[in-house]
């Protein structure tokens, strides 16, 4: 076997052969939300009087409208897309489809248990005939999975004090809107503590991309990329985190799981903080 045939795919080959993986996901999705008849797909959503491995895991792929597949589908895209680009510019991207197949089969048994446990078994706010299904405890984990990324790409340029400081700041704004748009808060306290956790971002970061001794204009020129790459991945941070973690009013017997929502993003955050040590 000669040097070139080693080579199995280009790089053109490569990037297009994980484009269609990435959409693989969606594909099975809107397969089973079209296909799926209904009576085997209310078999495959998790019931917290009636817990099984199985429903806990295929409940993840069970979407109760087309709006609810579309919104998940649409927040997958949003975050998965920045998530791959910030892996593969850290040189990781090996590390990337490790913990984008580890997330996907650990996620939703572990969401689901954590609710399970809190939700059902600990606080009774879920009677035994209670369903948890959706994908968007994955999303939610994926969102951890570019929270590293972000942060690692950071530090690879810059240091690993400067990537806490960012990828903290762009977490706590996004909290900090969650508060602002849940509708059991009032508005202004919560609005005083957004303002003052925006202020100590907004000042952290600027402290820590402080340009020293050359002017603003040059800083500017010399940091543009790593400026456009970082506040757009850090938007699409901060925006899934305000999605994540808005508390909103129960509405006809449907509420979205924030405790779900939570528990996928720390999942995705250790599990990738604990991948990145490896390589």
């Amino acid at each position: 076997m000669t040097a070139s045939d080693t080579q199995l795919l280009s790089p053109n080959q490569r990037d297009h052969a994980d484009v269609v993986a990435l959409f693989g996901v969606a594909i099975v999705l809107i397969s089973v939300h079209l296909w799926l008849p209904s009576k085997l797909a209310s078999e495959l959503v998790f019931t917290y009087g009636n817990p099984s491995l199985v429903t806990a895991w295929t409940a993840a792929t069970i979407h109760d409208s087309t709006g609810h597949l579309v919104s998940n589908l649409a927040w997958y895209g949003v975050v998965i897309g920045p998530a791959y680009a910030l892996y593969t510019i850290w040189s990781h991207r090996r590390l990337f489809w490790l913990l984008y197949g580890s997330l996907l089969v650990v996620t939703p048994l572990a969401t689901v248990a954590v609710d399970y446990w809190l939700l059902y078994l600990q606080w009774g706010l879920v009677g035994p005939n209670s369903i948890a299904f959706g994908f968007s405890g994955v999303v939610s984990a994926f969102g951890g999975l570019l929270a590293v990324g972000l942060a690692g790409v950071v530090a690879e340029w810059y240091s690993w004090r400067m990537s806490t400081v960012t990828t903290l700041a762009f977490v706590l704004s996004g909290l900090t809107g969650a508060a602002v748009r849940s509708p059991f808060a009032a508005f202004e306290s919560t609005g005083l503590v957004a303002g003052g956790v925006l202020s100590v971002g907004v000042v952290g970061i600027l402290l820590r991309w402080s340009y020293g001794r050359s002017s603003p204009q040059q800083w500017l020129s010399a940091h543009y990329d790593a400026l456009v790459i970082v506040g757009a991945c850090g938007f699409v941070l901060a925006a899934l985190v305000i999605s994540m973690f808005t508390v909103e009013s129960i509405s006809a017997g449907r509420f979205s799981n924030v405790l779900a929502h939570g528990t996928g993003f720390v999942i995705g955050v250790s599990v990738a903080a604990a991948g990145s040590r490896l390589v």
